[in-house]
């Protein structure tokens, strides 16, 4: 037999060569793709949180946001919170804030403090918002402290999972955080347009849920820092719209378990009608907020900042009624003075 001579060595070299390159390439796929199918798996049927997501807490919570820098805060903000608080217990809400002594001044000190201080770079690493929060487009953006709060929601969702609901929304039953999956609407097709009728005003899904991966995916790529509300309800609904997950023709993982929590859930029922309706005596009420349909009251906080509550009012009862210490407590700052 001959040996074999120098360039049938180099090809026999070459084509071994390729051949483990490709068996290993073919393995390292096969390997990617199980991964990625049992990551599929673990997100649809709710993956536990990772044990430290840099949000400032871990497990599944009734989460509040309250960024101060330019934000005004009014003391009934609260109320929202201590009603969370009685009907899920104290260890299960907390508050994400960039100031625990500013939280401090307008909460009640008979209540446990829920705030928790978040570091929201950190929170926001490993997501699609990582690099936004350094762009010049946030940096430019008219409502900067606004958008920030909008990104630092759906950041502490997607890693830790649990119910996410904004400051003037008062929980009234505790059907309200059992919606998982749900996003808020605003107010019907009908009435909105497709565009403007969801928001992100209660967010309940579980952990590293794929909607919530492309919502974030979404307000980074489509950031617009110049108009109010872009980057909240036009973007859930413009996201909700564009993945089809209205149609059960067109299953998509990002859209399982989706839900949509009524506008019916929430009083009252004409958002436009706020202040007259929370503001209407108890004694000829505009609507009824023991109802069983209603699990909360969005009082919409823009509406009210330069109102006071009545006394008496619906308003009142219901501060009275969920958050009794929220009312003691503020009740020089949030009724109206009667003049005698």
């Amino acid at each position: 037999m001959q040996p074999i001579s120098g360039g049938y060595k180099e090809h026999f070299a070459v084509t071994w060569f390729g051949c483990v390159l490709l068996c290993a390439q073919i393995v390292f796929a096969e390997a990617i793709s199980q991964t990625h199918h049992r990551h599929h798996l673990e997100v649809l049927q709710g993956q536990s949180a990772d044990p430290d997501t840099g949000c400032g807490y871990t497990g599944s919570k009734v989460i509040f946001t309250a960024l101060y820098g330019t934000t005004v805060r009014t003391p009934w903000l609260n109320c929202a919170v201590e009603s969370a608080m009685l009907k899920r217990g104290n260890d299960s809400v907390i508050v994400l804030t960039d100031s625990i002594e500013q939280f401090k001044e307008s909460w009640p000190g008979s209540l446990p403090n829920p705030a928790r201080l978040v570091d929201v770079p950190r929170c926001l690493t490993n997501t699609p918002l990582q690099h936004w929060l350094e762009s010049p487009e946030l940096a430019a953006a008219v409502f900067r402290q606004q958008n920030i709060a909008n990104a630092l929601r759906l950041a502490a969702i997607y890693k830790n999972g649990g119910v996410y609901i904004d400051l003037d929304i008062v929980p009234l039953q505790d059907k309200l955080f059992s919606a998982v999956g749900a996003l808020s609407m605003q107010c019907t097709i009908a009435e909105c347009g497709e565009d403007f009728w969801l928001n992100n005003a209660y967010l309940n899904f579980p952990p590293k849920h794929p909607f919530m991966w492309q919502l974030m995916n979404a307000f980074a790529l489509e950031f617009n820092g110049a108009l109010w509300g872009f980057n909240g309800p036009r973007l859930v609904s413009s996201l909700y719209n564009r993945l089809l997950c209205a149609d059960p023709l067109v299953p998509r993982s990002e859209c399982a378990g989706v839900d949509l929590l009524p506008v019916e859930r929430l009083a009252p029922l004409n958002w436009a009608n706020t202040i007259q309706a929370l503001s209407s005596s108890p004694a000829q009420p505009e609507f009824d907020f023991h109802n069983e349909d209603f699990w909360a009251v969005h009082v919409y906080h823009n509406m009210w900042k330069e109102a006071c509550i009545p006394q008496p009012s619906v308003f009142n009862d219901i501060m009275l009624e969920h958050c009794p210490q929220v009312s003691m407590y503020s009740s020089n700052h949030i009724y109206c003075q009667v003049l005698m």
